[in-house]
Formats: structure tokens, sequence, C-alpha cells
């Protein structure tokens, strides 16, 4: 089975650089002083870290292991095994990690009503989330979900431009040049990944079935950018600051 799981995931770069990340960011966020461990500008991108690592050694190891990954899928439904590991991206991508991104934009928004929207967005991100999976909704956490899919990316798209709003009017935000303020590169990441998706789940049936160059093309970028949002989560744990050069810090602009 370990050797099964090893052959799985030996050439795959994406897994790999996921799980570099993840390694970095435990020894990082162990280094950071108290007060910083548990303020949400560190440990929400240090549990999105973990969160992914997890998922992607979950899912590859589903695929290995069909009995273990049999026994999950009749405890969540009673439709035929056909040996998918879906239901782990559905629980761990495309649900939770979603609702730690939405919390994470909350965290670095300093407008209380517009904060106070995207929690909204999460706590019906995760209403809907919990009637989709009742036993009365009729949809299986193992099959496909485009309608999730498409509310987690719409919601996602929504806060990250509510931050850039709050970028641009607030005035805690006037005296911060964006493009030495981490969280500006890591929302601005998200927001393209969002989009991407969103715009995949839109043409979904097209592009898989149709033009599986194009399906092949945005796969590819939208791995591109959550590692390069990973990376940026890694560094600000790794410098223990949301701006890139130190000289630019001041006190009480850091949060």
């Amino acid at each position: 089975m370990l050797e099964d799981f090893i052959a799985r995931i030996e050439d795959n770069y994406y897994f790999h650089l996921v799980q570099i990340n993840g390694i970095l960011a435990i020894i990082f966020y162990g280094k950071l002083v108290g007060k910083k461990k548990i303020s949400p500008r560190f440990y929400l991108p240090f549990m999105i870290i973990l969160l992914v690592c997890f998922y992607e050694i979950l899912a590859s190891y589903m695929i290995v292991n069909k009995g273990l990954n049999e026994k999950f899928h009749f405890l969540f439904t009673n439709q035929p095994f056909e040996g998918w590991n879906l239901w782990v991206y559905n629980i761990f991508n495309y649900q939770l990690s979603k609702l730690l991104l939405l919390c994470l934009i909350a965290s670095n928004i300093y407008s209380r009503t517009k904060k106070k929207i995207v929690i909204l967005f999460s706590l019906l991100f995760v209403s809907i989330c919990v009637f989709f999976y009742s036993p009365w909704s009729g949809t299986p956490i193992t099959d496909f979900q485009p309608y999730l899919y498409f509310l987690g990316n719409a919601l996602i798209i929504i806060s990250s431009g509510l931050f850039f709003v709050d970028l641009v009017t607030e005035e805690s935000y006037l005296a911060i040049n964006p493009l030495i303020y981490w969280p500006f590169w890591y929302i601005t990441f998200l927001l393209f990944q969002s989009v991407l998706l969103f715009l995949a789940d839109v043409a979904y049936e097209y592009i898989s079935f149709q033009n599986t160059g194009v399906y092949d093309i945005f796969n590819t970028v939208s791995m591109i950018l959550y590692l390069l949002l990973l990376t940026v989560f890694t560094i600000i744990l790794a410098t223990g600051r949301n701006f890139i050069t130190p000289q630019t810090i001041k006190d009480g602009r850091t949060r």
C-alpha cells in the first residue's frame, strides 16, 4: 500500500510543493511569538496550509486504498462505489478551505460593515453546505456539487472585492503602499484563482468534454495561483510580518 501511495505521488510536483509549504509553515509558525500565534493574520494562513496538505495526502491515499475509501463512501451514501475520492475535495477543499479563506478576508477588512458582510457570507455558506448534505437534500457528498462550487467561488470573489474597496476607501489603509503589503498579494492571487475556477465551473461541460486543452490550462494556472497563495502564507509566517520590507512597518500598522 505504501509503495502504491509513493508511486501515486512521486511525479506530482504540485503535491510535493504543497507539502514543502506545510513543513516550512509548521517550523515558522512554531517560532512566532505568542501574540502573533493567536492573531488571525497568522493562524488562519497556517491552518489553511495545513488543511491543504492534509486533504492532498488524504485524496491521494484514498485512490490507492480502495477498501478504506469504500468504507467512507458508504458512510456518506448508499450509491454504488466507483473508486472516486471526490468526497475528500468536497469536504476539505470546496467547503472547509473556502470557509477559512472567507474568515481570512474578513480579518483583513477594517470597515465594520464590510467585515460583517463577509462574516454573513461565511454563515450563509456554512448553512447552505449543511442543508446540501442533510438527508433530505438528496445530494450525496460523494458526487459533484456544482452549486456549492459556484457559491463558494462567488462568495470569495465578492468578499475579495470588498477587501479592495476597503483598501482604497478606509483611512487605516491610506498610509499603506499595497505593493509592499502581503495581504494585498495573497487576496489578489485568491481572487484570480477564484475567478478562474468560477469560469471553469460555468463552462465545465464544454471545456471538459469538448476542449480538454483549455481545461488543462485552467487547471494548471489554478494550481500555480494556489501555490503562490500558499507560498505567500509561508513567507508571512517566516517573517512574522504583513509587510514585505521591515522598514515599512510602523506602530499600529501591522495589527
